[in-house]
């Protein structure tokens, strides 16, 4: 005798909270597989567009509206429509059915607010989270680092269905043959210069500014290029302070664009002091960009042994590690190492194991 169906409900609320970032990718992976099936749908507010580079790419099937309420307000609420009994709801952050016979799902990512944040913000973080938690049938999280975590902040998080689901990364990031700059212009960035990436977020804990001090003391050769948001003045203004013509900013970029990059790059500098899971470090591994990083949270779990880990925020151990690098027969072995690495993770394994998961939930 076979299981009966279910029907899935997934909140696309994270669409309309960033314009992009990790949640976003890993929401846009799942879902863009979820459309394939039949018992699915797709939650989106109303009266309200989305500059998100991730839903913009996007073609789903069974969108349906909820309340015209102000986003402001609607992020902090619980899912209030009624759905068939017995279907699953899962939010892209943090929000849960409180309608009996529905079963909530919820992916946890990090605790970067409750590590790094104070006040009413974290209160406010914290308690839906928490509360989104306490309602969940099954909890995802997508490193055993996020895990721990979840049981220290939430020691009552214990009692739930739990499963480590990592993150994949997209095959948009692959090693490109031949000569590079020959066949992509634009690049003369690379000509002359070891170049040094920098990409995402420069939030504190993210250690940007430390990224700019160990740049300083390397030889002139290495150059510093900034992916991500626009520069902040007082960043514009610690670059040129301390590395002159040195650095260059890239700005928001397309995949290929990066990738080309990765390929070109010396290495990517990655000093952050926390990741829920670590993406840029994949996508570098597939491409052999060789990945300097801070032994600490999931990075380890993310990298193994295929990145050059420091054990602590030192310049001189970076610069020692980013030194190391330009040794060709070294990277050649490091990359062997990472794109076996990389291979390890991939979207459509993520997928598979979430789609269990439910099945897991559902049935057990």
């Amino acid at each position: 005798m076979s299981n009966p169906p279910y029907n899935k409900y997934f909140d696309n609320i994270i669409f309309y909270l960033q314009r992009s970032g990790g949640g976003s990718v890993y929401w846009g992976e799942m879902i863009n597989r979820f459309n394939k099936q039949n018992n699915v749908h797709f939650i989106e507010p109303t009266g309200v567009s989305t500059k998100n580079i991730v839903r913009n790419t996007l073609s789903l099937q069974h969108v349906l509206p909820e309340k015209n309420i102000p986003l402001s307000v609607l992020r902090y609420l619980p899912f209030t429509k009624k759905i068939e009994e017995g279907s699953f709801f899962h939010s892209s952050y943090y929000r849960f059915s409180k309608q009996a016979g529905v079963r909530n799902m919820v992916t946890v990512h990090d605790f970067v607010y409750e590590r790094y944040s104070s006040g009413l913000k974290k209160y406010m973080h914290h308690s839906q989270k928490a509360a989104c938690i306490k309602n969940a049938a099954g909890v995802v999280c997508i490193s055993e680092s996020t895990k721990k975590d979840l049981l220290h902040y939430i020691p009552s998080a214990a009692s739930k269905k739990i499963e480590v689901i990592y993150n994949g990364v997209s095959e948009e990031f692959h090693k490109l043959p031949g000569n590079i700059l020959e066949q992509f212009s634009g690049y003369n960035l690379f000509i002359n210069n070891k170049v040094v990436l920098y990409i995402g977020y420069r939030t504190p804990y993210k250690n940007f500014n430390f990224s700019i001090e160990v740049i300083k003391g390397l030889p002139a050769d290495y150059h510093f290029a900034v992916v991500g948001y626009p520069l902040a003045p007082e960043e514009e203004k610690l670059l040129q302070a301390k590395l002159g013509n040195r650095y260059s900013f890239l700005g928001n970029i397309s995949n290929h664009e990066l990738n080309c990059i990765y390929n070109l790059a010396h290495c990517l500098l990655y000093p952050s002091g926390y990741e829920g899971f670590g993406i840029p470090i994949l996508e570098a591994f597939r491409c052999g960009c060789p990945v300097i990083a801070l032994h600490t949270s999931s990075i380890p779990e993310v990298a193994g042994s295929a990145a050059l880990l420091c054990d602590e925020l030192t310049i001189t151990s970076f610069e020692k590690k980013i030194k190391s690098v330009a040794n060709t027969a070294f990277r050649e072995e490091l990359a062997a190492a990472a794109w076996q690495q990389a291979s390890k993770f991939s979207w459509n394994k993520c997928f598979q194991e979430l789609n269990e998961f439910y099945d897991n939930t559902a049935y057990s």
